[in-house]
């Protein structure tokens, strides 16, 4: 059964193989008849695998390659529904599935390594964000997407205290402070605004423990509690601007539907900064837009930041020593790579840092961008 990539998987996925290595990518549809086809789709990526194999390999080592992936094609649990991306990977010794969002183009690549591209735009969280709940009865946490919302179990993340404990239980289980729901009280009112604190404080003490990242992070909550929180708040990943409104007794569907607009600008404002750092650093002379320049510096172990194109593929082969790119019109067999995918994995395997930025937003157009070490 396809499972969730993690970076010990791209890191895998990244050691050295023995050629060839075969990567198909499958978008799939929610549900419905789209769905029923995929096994379909599925097999037709395994056939385009094997006509770029027949340019270099014999019949008998393609069977023993494609063998594995067909019956990937009549597995039950592969094609289910979930997150909208099917990854597979086959190399000698090697037979893995995952299941990514966003959803990957459909495509089947064979080459000296995988294609890991559609797993760095997985891993790295950039169309994700998460949720803080600030409510009179309950604080929660979730991971947020343009899908849904998620609950996350956050350890050390405290439960509010009950209205009834902090007037000294009277009442018998009576009301929040008079401020209504989701007021913090004013000083004075039996020490409750200052337990409220101590709340805010573990809160903010759990999330920078558990979600140490820079992956935004949005405040849900009535209007005098969130401007409470940000009082104690000490996570630099906490977006400014907040959602407004009680959220003790919304479904998860409505929450997601009230936060998703601000989390939209959230996201855009990470996609920004990561376009200014880069026009920072080439005003420095320590950043360039041109591809065969970005290839050199890649391979000198010059590159601290690699930020590639998402959607984007440029066939060809980049020479491992010199830097030296070929670029092809497609891919022009199983030696071909796509040339963003190889300098990605040069990057990391340098101990730079990669992103995969839609090719919308990309500094000048261009297919990748480079921050230098020095």
């Amino acid at each position: 059964m396809p499972k969730k990539p993690t970076p010990d998987d791209l890191r895998n996925l990244l050691a050295p193989r023995t050629e060839p290595c075969i990567s198909l990518f499958l978008p799939l549809p929610r549900h419905g008849a789209e769905l029923a086809m995929a096994p379909v789709r599925f097999r037709n990526l395994v056939r385009q695998a094997e006509a770029l194999l027949a340019e270099r390999y014999d019949a008998r080592r393609i069977r023993e390659l494609i063998a594995p992936l067909g019956g990937l094609a009549e597995a039950v649990d592969v094609f289910t529904p979930g997150p909208e991306g099917l990854a597979a990977f086959r190399a000698d010794g090697v037979l893995e599935t995952y299941r990514l969002w966003p959803p990957p183009p459909e495509r089947a690549v064979v080459a000296d390594s995988f294609h890991v591209k559609p797993l760095l735009r997985s891993l790295q969280d950039r169309n994700r964000y998460h949720v803080l709940a600030l409510g009179s009865r309950r604080v929660a946490l979730f991971d947020g997407s343009e899908r849904g919302l998620v609950p996350r179990v956050l350890p050390g993340l405290p439960a509010p205290l009950e209205p009834s404990a902090a007037s000294g239980g009277r009442g018998g289980g009576g009301r929040a402070s008079r401020g209504g729901p989701g007021k913090v009280p004013a000083e004075g009112e039996g020490g409750r605004r200052e337990e409220t604190l101590r709340v805010f404080r573990a809160a903010d003490g759990a999330l920078r423990e558990a979600l140490p990242g820079a992956t935004p992070i949005l405040l849900a909550g009535s209007g005098s509690v969130l401007p409470a929180f940000r009082d104690v708040c000490t996570h630099p990943a906490v977006f400014p601007e907040g959602v407004e409104g009680a959220v003790d007794d919304v479904g998860i569907d409505e929450l997601h539907e009230r936060v998703l607009p601000t989390a939209l600008r959230a996201l855009e404002a990470r996609n920004a900064r990561l376009v200014e750092d880069f026009r920072k650093a080439q005003d420095r002379g320590l950043a360039s837009d041109v591809l065969t320049t970005v290839a050199e510096a890649a391979v000198a172990g010059r590159v601290r930041r690699l930020v590639v194109a998402g959607g984007k593929t440029l066939f060809g082969r980049v020479d491992r020593e010199t830097g030296e790119v070929t670029l092809h019109a497609g891919q022009s067999g199983p030696q071909d790579d796509d040339v963003l995918d190889d300098l990605a994995e040069t990057v990391l395997a340098r101990g730079g840092e990669v992103f995969v930025l839609d090719a919308t937003k990309m500094p000048h157009e261009a297919a990748a961008v480079a921050i230098y070490r020095w």
